[in-house]
């Protein structure tokens, strides 16, 4: 995001001003980054005119949010604010591409690059089933890596980023065995998927059971989970408790499709945005919390998008063909 201390230009002030607005209202922001807004905010004149001047733009559109829902800004915008809407326009596209290096910065670009280095790897949108030597198949779902090794003792993956399904063939003198930063799964069965997400990895049992440890220094106990159940994993919370899931949902992504029952807008989006590229933001923090329940086809986001929009009764500001906005 901006710096909140280096003096800028007049043309970079909006360019940050709209990457400011943006990232308020994702729906992702920190505390720590609503106060660095206010403090941008209030370095000069300057800086809070860029930002209501911006404000002024989303409020055309119908894109600012409703009262009361902004934590940053009690004040209208001013008539040359609203004046100044049609030149506005011109650098909301720059915004964006400001928008974009933020993101790379904070790390939404680089761990791209990473696993391409990964012995079995997809990318955004794609699937892969891969076949090891010893017969058992992996499906790799979007945007994610694995690594493999294999010895005469043990056969031994490593989920780098993503998620993978594990189909596993039978070696009673070699444990099948996948590492995901802190859990180890071990194969007592046939199936299981495994899911690597920023904060927390999760277990999913498709076909008779696994065994779930972590390496925390024996903190929790190793678990062992039977067909229909899963189990998550955090630094903050550590093990959760085995609680059953329904399956065809859970697995719907081996099929190429999306299953979601009575869950929050916000749940859905996420969901959508690991099938596409570049993101979809939901402005008003109001819509987050609104129940989603249908079948979308992975292949074709933007027909689902517009299906939760009709449904829902929502619209969407298409900035760049890598960022949507949901208001």
């Amino acid at each position: 995001m901006p710096d909140a201390t280096s003096p800028q230009s007049p043309s970079s002030l909006t360019d940050e001003a709209l990457a400011w607005l943006v990232r308020i209202h994702s729906g992702h922001a920190s505390e720590a980054e609503r106060l660095a807004c206010e403090a941008w905010r209030t370095q000069s004149p300057a800086h809070d005119l860029a930002y209501r001047e911006a404000e002024a733009l989303w409020h055309e559109i119908g894109l600012t949010p409703s009262s009361g829902a902004s934590r940053l800004s009690d004040a209208r915008p001013s008539s040359r604010s609203v004046s100044r809407t049609r030149t506005l326009r011109t650098w909301s596209l720059a915004a964006c591409l400001v928008l974009a290096v933020g993101w790379a910065a904070s790390g939404l670009i680089l761990p791209h690059l990473l696993p391409t280095l990964a012995d079995y790897h997809t990318g955004t949108g794609q699937q892969r089933i891969v076949l090891l030597n010893d017969g058992t198949r992996v499906t790799l779902n979007t945007d994610s890596a694995i690594n493999v090794a294999f010895s005469s003792q043990q056969r031994a993956v490593q989920l780098l980023k993503g998620e993978a399904a594990f189909d596993v063939t039978s070696d009673d003198t070699r444990p099948f065995t996948v590492q995901s930063k802190e859990v180890t799964t071990r194969a007592l069965g046939t199936g299981f998927i495994v899911h690597l997400e920023p904060r927390s990895v999760t277990v999913t049992v498709s076909e008779h059971a696994v065994q779930v440890s972590t390496g925390t220094g024996g903190a929790f106990s190793p678990l062992v989970l039977e067909e229909g159940q899963q189990v998550s994993y955090s630094d903050e919370g550590g093990l959760s408790r085995i609680q059953a899931v329904d399956l065809n949902r859970v697995s719907s992504w081996q099929r190429g499709k999306l299953i979601f029952e009575d869950q929050p807008l916000s749940t859905v989006i996420e969901e959508l945005n690991r099938y596409r590229p570049g993101r979809i933001l939901i402005l008003n923090p109001a819509l987050r919390t609104l129940k989603v329940t249908g079948l979308f086809d992975i292949a074709d986001s933007d027909a689902s998008l517009r299906m939760i929009e009709q449904t829902l009764r929502i619209h969407d500001t298409t900035m760049t063909p890598y960022l949507v906005l949901l208001h």
